[in-house]
């Protein structure tokens, strides 16, 4: 077997910690290139602790080590795909205690919104969308809040209900014939509205009126009227009674709320809401589900009384009268009600829904904040509101917003004083943000932000997108600079460096070479064939695997005719293989009891299991008493092969580098 010294001793180097080399004596030197004296010690202690070597004996094989690594880098090593693949790797996986990122902040956002739902809140709501297109601008938010205030006065003087709102889309989106309740939703939780409107719902006191809330789709006004414990969830069936038309006519209506309620009214004991169910899933051909509808929740978005009606429903088997929809009458079966979860069993759960909503973008306000904060990032406010009157007139998702730009060579910011990043910069990250819009939602990813919503103000997007080119370029800071900042992470990756090097090396010219240099292996055999011998008889040759007894029977022929195995391999390829493999071939030697094809034609063994998709085999070859080349004896020559490599590979280090001791510093360490 192939021996790989040094690798206990590598694992240990990428624990070590080094000390900063001011006042650090030099114990010896490679070609003038310092090892010091808070290195080596601190490798020979750890060393000594794990093999019990003298520090002569340790000195012989860190300088050995320190060889290596220097030749590894003369070889360019460090520039191969292995290296920087492994490299970058475990670069990124040590960095990560060194980087700002702040899990605390996201674990206390996710807990938050938890609380929230194991409440439910009534509310009044009412929204003042800004308009159906995209660019939405300073002045049209203007005309929309002076809008939303005058109606915010009328609720205050008459309330809801007598303040008359005829604004479009008032009242929840979750909600039918909205505009007849006079802004009234019934009972919500979290995710039902934007995370704005959702922080106002969860804070105002009770019968408050909030103030104008501006969303990405416009201004909302809420009042909480009442607040409960949440319901969690309820698992239902249902019978729906369908309209054949939607919105329905009057005529309609009556007529299908009519057979509905006759059917209530027939239902006396559960076989006949059973019975009901059976013939609604034969007549909608819902096969196996039957009328099972599923597990419903307040933010199901859903019509609030079919929701209601559901949450109405006490014990499992209740049935519900029927309650219309825009779709039908439906009657409602309780399977169960659902509790709330645990917050361990959905913590994961909210924070895929936090990402798939706009609270996200809250989430990641906060983390842009907090890793500015550890940086000196000064903004040029010059430069910076040149862009803000473009987008007074032109919003940032609109493609003639980045030409408008005049002032690309103006530095738009720093960092530490050290990186500067001109407008032109910024406008290329634009460019990029306009473009990801046009993939699709699943694929809208950006530093952990999606536009959460087609209507969002010009200045706004202009800022968010800001934020996110400074959270791009402070986390490549951040991470490009963990050398400079902090000599530990240095050492540690320098060590592990290092370690790879040397692995890489050896492996490249001594381990890999020991096992694939036909030409060095043969030589060594040849020159060494004396002292190699075989423990008993072996059978030499090949194992020939067919696909069909056809393939079989020309591939014995060839090999009656090919007796070296080379050039039965040849005639193979160019004939039985040329188009499809048909034949697979297994050349080697084996002692009785190594390969079962072999033991059942040679040394009269069991039928073998059949090789998958080649059934039919053959072997051809001879017994062989001595090695009559290095394959007989492989591992052997391997081993042999791979000392002499080593012998010569120190040889030749030691006659290329040159080796400086200072005998004091060595004799000082303990």
């Amino acid at each position: 077997m192939i021996k790989k010294p040094f690798l206990s001793f590598i694992a240990l180097l990428t624990t070590f910690s080094l000390f900063a080399q001011q006042n650090d004596p030099i114990v010896f030197k490679i070609n003038d290139i310092p090892v010091y004296k808070s290195e080596f010690e601190q490798a020979y202690k750890k060393g000594d602790a794990e093999n019990k070597e003298s520090i002569n004996d340790f000195l012989q094989s860190y300088i050995n080590f320190k060889m290596n690594v220097a030749e590894a880098k003369a070889q360019q090593l460090d520039t191969t795909e292995v290296y920087q693949r492994q490299f970058s790797s475990y670069r990124l996986q040590i960095a990560e205690p060194y980087l700002k990122e702040d899990d605390a902040f996201e674990n206390e956002y996710i807990t938050k919104i938890y609380n929230r739902m194991l409440e439910n809140v009534e509310i009044n709501h009412v929204m003042f969308p800004f308009f159906d297109s995209e660019i939405v601008l300073p002045s049209d938010t203007l005309r929309m809040y002076k809008k939303a205030m005058e109606a915010r006065e009328k609720i205050l003087k008459s309330g809801f209900t007598g303040a008359d709102l005829t604004t479009p889309n008032s009242g929840s989106v979750f909600l039918p014939r909205a505009e007849s309740r006079n802004g009234y939703v019934g009972w919500v939780s979290p995710f039902m509205f934007s995370a704005k409107v959702e922080d106002a719902i969860y804070s105002l006191p009770v019968m408050e009126v909030s103030m104008p809330i501006r969303a990405a789709r416009g201004y909302h006004i809420i009042q909480v009227l009442n607040r409960r414990q949440a319901l969690g969830s309820a698992e239902i069936e249902q019978v729906l009674f369908k309209f054949t038309r939607i919105p329905p006519p009057q005529q309609q209506i009556d007529s299908v709320g009519k057979v509905a309620w006759r059917e209530y009214n027939n239902i006396k004991h559960p076989a006949d809401f059973q019975s009901l169910c059976d013939l609604f899933s034969k007549v909608h051909q819902t096969g196996d589900k039957g009328c099972y509808f599923g597990v419903v929740s307040l933010d199901s978005n859903l019509p609030m009384d079919f929701t209601m009606a559901a949450f109405n429903l006490e014990k499992e088997g209740d049935i519900s009268k029927p309650v219309m929809s825009n779709f039908g009458y439906h009657i409602i079966r309780l399977i169960r009600k659902i509790p709330l979860p645990t917050f361990d069993k959905i913590k994961y759960d909210i924070r895929d829904r936090i990402y798939k909503s706009d609270k996200v973008q809250e989430l990641s306000d906060e983390k842009r904040r907090r890793l500015k904060s550890y940086f000196n990032v000064t903004l040029n406010d010059n430069a910076y509101r040149k862009l803000l009157d473009i987008a007074e007139t032109v919003s940032p998702r609109d493609s003639a917003f980045l030409k408008k730009i005049n002032n690309g060579n103006d530095i738009l910011f720093s960092i530490e004083g050290k990186r500067a990043y001109p407008v032109r910069e910024f406008a290329k990250y634009i460019y990029y943000r306009q473009k990801e819009r046009q993939r699709s939602n699943d694929e809208l990813r950006i530093m952990q932000i999606e536009d959460a919503s087609p209507y969002s103000l010009s200045t706004d997007i202009l800022q968010e997108y800001l934020d996110g080119f400074q959270n791009l370029l402070l986390s490549d800071y951040e991470e490009s600079t963990l050398e400079n900042r902090f000599p530990e992470f240095k050492n540690v990756v320098e060590e592990f460096s290092d370690g790879l090097l040397f692995f890489e090396v050896q492996d490249r010219n001594i381990w890999k070479r020991a096992k694939t240099d036909k030409a060095g292996l043969e030589d060594y055999f040849a020159t060494h064939k004396s002292q190699y011998s075989l423990t008993e008889s072996k059978y030499k040759g090949m194992v020939v695997y067919a696909k069909d007894e056809t393939s079989l029977k020309k591939a014995e022929s060839i090999a009656k005719k090919k007796k070296d195995t080379d050039s039965f391999i040849r005639e193979i390829k160019n004939t039985l293989n040329k188009d499809l493999i048909r034949v697979r071939i297994e050349p080697g030697s084996w002692l009785k009891g190594e390969n079962s094809y072999v033991d059942n034609k040679i040394f009269g063994g069991s039928q073998p299991k059949p090789y998958e998709g080649y059934p039919y085999f053959f072997v051809t070859g001879k017994m062989i008493d001595k090695p009559e080349d290095y394959t007989d004896v492989r591992n052997e020559v391997e081993r042999d092969y791979q000392e002499k490599l080593e012998k010569d590979w120190n040889s030749y280090l030691k006659s290329k580098y040159k080796i400086e001791i200072d005998e004091s510093v060595l004799n000082s360490i303990k």
